[in-house]
């Protein structure tokens, strides 16, 4: 028998024995319904204290107590949206949550005591639009300070804390006057317009009764009488024609009347105040004869708080100028430009002028296609006004720059974690310190803070999901024939077996200027799901996308299916390099432009055993009629359908040309109310498909938008991520059983 004291030995030596970590739990489907993630910050400018807007998912208050992750079934699902308060004096406090239950809360500010936060709500009653309100910091209950006919929006408090701006719809019945432009009615004038609203609509009496009553018809939008270019919105016919006012509330009385600062038939936006608190910038369209539907460019303007003398303070022949910036003493104006003769090309560029007492000085370029070839995005400045923070697309990530008004390029300030690109999707800045929210690959959002301390975590807002295994995602690049450098991630299923081959999918992005890589936060849960339902998964920036500079983007000029297609087919070719990876189990998918070159690709490469094209475009000539993108058509192909230069274009470039040799069990997804794409081809394509025979699939979502897979139903969103890979499992052989938890 072995000896009682090496009995005792080796039982002490197994409980010293390091223990293997616990298995973590996989990501699944219904994870979506814990993700949270920042939207809007800000700080006040003694960098005491900073306000931020989380997004979420919630349950209905009658919905029971449904789990979220494992009867979502059960539960009456919400997108919701509540403020929070950090301190940033004391580095270890907690962000305390000011607002809660089914609200949209959201566009905080502090006022300039950091006393109140303004902020726009909206209401949980359909067909109410949002309105500002204000709640104090430490503590009260919010009220309501606008009750405008049509909502209010965009609060900015008044350099001395007493008045809030903010910007409202007023429709053309309701300004004086009549528009500059000519009434794009056949043979009508303004002031019939203005005449008939004396008179009583009568359907049996004169004429003129029953030219009024039809205007009564048309104003209750039975019917919707269309004379504008731009007449689709995202999810509905555009109403009556409104123009975007600024407005002056006082925060202390809310039963005082609104003030309308500004005049005209033109929408006023970006406003903010001068430091003097004596003016207000804003951008609009630059003035012209022109309906605003056929302009293109803005300038920035200038108008002083009693409503008088609004004048351009900048503008610029074929550019299109936003989103000024006054420096904290208001000698700089700091803005961002773009020029027009190829908006989707063009990179923005961030621009500053001095301020004079005649004008301004020119303008002088801090960024440019050669110094700095990606786009500018928002733009803060820091306390001082020597340099500026704005954000960006570069290779995958998208980081936070600073500007010098000294340096002769930009630096990041965050741009990495852990080897990583990330990205930085909303940001604040005051006293010493910038606050930030942050994606990664091992968190899809936290909220971290950058001051004289360091930089660190202030608020973990999805912690649970250090309990998951998570797939990391590599970096790779392949080289095209033309010489053009593509940039792909690849990601490996979770929990790989070195002894198993695997499925992957191939995900592409829409655009066709986004850009996906390891600090895009849209994308995080369905990528990580779909490595846990033991998919290799790789996503490629090809041709066309943003963040590898103007020529990189301009290499998609009337070139969508062939040469992107290329791209990503070439990086399918590279990661089949590994030889876990099966061939013979390949499927593909994307939204939007990835829709269009997901119908392109199965209808030119037949590897793949399934593909699901989602809200896409396939036919152009189509498109120009149904959607509000069709202005893409100028912009990417040069020109108009009904020109015959660009007739064998537009053929070549529609996916819906060469449906005949689709042979690809093909689920085809849209949503009832995108207009943004319109539906009617994702109809054609299905269709053809079913008349000639081949495998095919469409699913429609109700009272839903082209933008369901990020901020839509959280039912819908559910269900679309299941639908795909149910549809994916059907089409090749995936031992690995579902997540645990499905």
């Amino acid at each position: 028998m072995m000896p009682q004291a090496l009995i005792a030995c080796l039982s002490l030596a197994l409980l010293l024995a390091p223990r293997p970590a616990p298995a973590k739990e996989p990501i699944v489907t219904t994870d979506l319904l814990r993700l949270r993630s920042v939207w809007s910050i800000d700080v006040a400018r003694d960098g005491s204290k900073a306000v931020f807007a989380v997004r979420s998912i919630g349950r209905a208050p009658d919905a029971g107590e449904a789990s979220d992750r494992t009867a979502p079934e059960k539960a009456a699902l919400v997108n919701q949206s509540h403020l929070y308060l950090l301190n940033l004096s004391d580095p270890s406090a907690a962000p305390r949550q000011l607002t809660y239950g089914r609200r949209l809360d959201h566009a905080p500010v502090l006022s300039p005591n950091g006393k109140r936060i303004a902020f726009v709500r909206a209401s949980d009653e359909k067909g109410r639009p949002p309105q500002v309100w204000v709640m104090p910091v430490d503590g009260g209950e919010a009220r309501p300070v606008s009750n405008l006919l049509l909502g209010a929006e965009s609060p900015q408090w008044s350099p001395d804390g007493r008045q809030l701006l903010v910007a409202s719809p007023v429709a053309p019945a309701d300004l004086p006057g009549t528009p500059p432009w000519p009434s794009e009615r056949p043979n009508r004038r303004w002031e019939e317009e203005a005449a008939g609203r004396e008179i009583t609509g009568d359907p049996a009496g004169s004429r003129a009764e029953i030219r009024a009553w039809l205007e009564e018809n048309a104003r209750g939008l039975n019917p919707n009488v269309l004379t504008r270019l731009e007449f689709l919105d995202e999810q509905a016919l555009r109403g009556t024609m409104t123009f975007r006012h600024l407005f002056l509330l006082d925060p202390d009385d809310p039963a005082a009347a609104p003030r309308r600062l500004t005049d005209g038939f033109a929408d006023h936006l970006d406003a903010v105040f001068m430091p003097d608190g004596g003016s207000v910038l804003y951008t609009a369209k630059c003035p012209t004869d022109e309906h605003p539907d056929r302009v293109e460019s803005t300038c920035i303007r200038r108008i002083d708080m009693d409503g008088t003398n609004d004048r351009p303070l900048l503008a610029l022949d074929g550019w299109s100028l936003f989103g000024p910036q006054p420096s904290r003493d208001g000698w700089v104006v700091a803005f961002i430009a773009q020029q027009m003769d190829e908006p989707m090309f063009r990179q923005s560029r961030l621009g500053i002028v001095t301020v004079r007492e005649d004008g301004v000085s020119p303008p002088t370029w801090l960024t440019d296609e050669e110094t700095f070839d990606a786009p500018v995005w928002a733009v803060q400045w820091m306390p001082t006004r020597s340099a500026l923070v704005f954000t960006t697309a570069m290779r995958g990530g998208f980081p936070l720059m600073t500007m010098s008004l000294g340096l002769l390029e930009p630096a990041p300030v965050v741009d990495e974690q852990d080897g990583f690109p990330v990205g930085v999707h909303a940001f604040g800045i005051g006293g010493g310190a910038i606050v930030y929210a942050v994606s990664s690959p091992s968190n899809p959002c936290s909220l971290r803070v950058r001051d004289g301390r360091g930089d660190r975590l202030a608020f973990d807002l999805n912690a649970w999901v250090a309990e998951k295994e998570l797939s990391l995602p590599v970096e790779g690049w392949v080289t095209r024939p033309d010489g053009l450098r593509v940039q792909y991630w690849f990601m490996e299923p979770a929990q790989r077996d070195p002894a198993r081959t695997y499925p992957l999918v191939l995900e592409i992005h829409g655009g066709p200027n986004a850009m996906w890589g390891p600090g895009e936060w849209t994308m995080w849960h369905e990528l990580q799901l779909l490595c846990s339902w033991g998919y290799a998964v790789v996503y490629a920036n090809p041709r066309g996308s943003a963040g590898y500079g103007y020529a990189f983007q301009k290499a998609s000029f009337q070139n969508w299916g062939e040469g992107p297609g290329g791209d990503v087919l070439a990086v399918v070719d590279q990661v089949l390099l590994h030889d876990w990876i099966d061939p013979e189990r390949l499927v593909v998918t994307g939204g939007s432009y990835g829709g269009y070159l997901t119908a392109w690709i199965i209808a030119h490469d037949h590897r793949f055993k399934a593909a699901v094209a989602q809200r896409g475009v396939y036919d152009l000539n189509t498109l120009f009629g149904e959607g509000n993108a069709w202005r893409i058509l100028q912009w990417w192909m040069g020109g108009w359908p009904w020109e015959p230069r660009l007739e064998r274009i537009l053929r070549r470039e529609s996916p819906f040309n060469d449906v005949s040799r689709i042979r690809t069990p093909l689920l085809i997804m849209h949503a009832d109310q995108d207009l943004r794409t319109g539906v009617a081809q994702s109809e054609m394509l299905y269709r053809a498909l079913k008349q000639l025979g081949r495998p095919v699939e469409y699913v429609r979502y109700p009272n839903a938008g082209h933008g369901l897979s990020r901020r839509g139903d959280p039912r819908q969103r559910l269900d679309r991520l299941n639908r795909i890979i149910e549809f994916f499992e059907r089409h090749i052989d995936n031992p690995r059983s579902a997540p645990e938890g499905q």
